[in-house]
């Protein structure tokens, strides 16, 4: 399996198993995780124009597209945002 990783995702999964060793976790926040990236000298840069679309409102959408894994977390995080916070 780590055969067919690059150079960059084996420094990230060893990055992120030595923060869990320290911490003596098995779980991370995704604060966290975004940290250890910033340790490693990730940074966000400005989004490209042809990107712009696909960073755009999942309302913006069509109806039949299917969001991906990290979309869907995204969404639910800001149902259950309003949910608590219209109580």
């Amino acid at each position: 399996m780590f055969e067919s990783l690059s150079t960059e995702q084996l420094e990230f999964i060893k990055a992120i198993e030595n923060y869990k060793n320290e911490k003596k976790k098995l779980f991370l926040s995704w604060s966290e995780v975004l940290n250890i990236l910033k340790n490693l000298g990730y940074q966000k840069v400005a989004a490209r124009p042809e990107n712009r679309q696909e960073t755009a409102c999942s309302a913006d959408k069509p109806a039949n597209a299917r969001p991906d894994r990290l979309a869907r977390s995204i969404e639910a995080c800001k149902a259950g945002m309003t949910a608590r916070t219209s109580n």
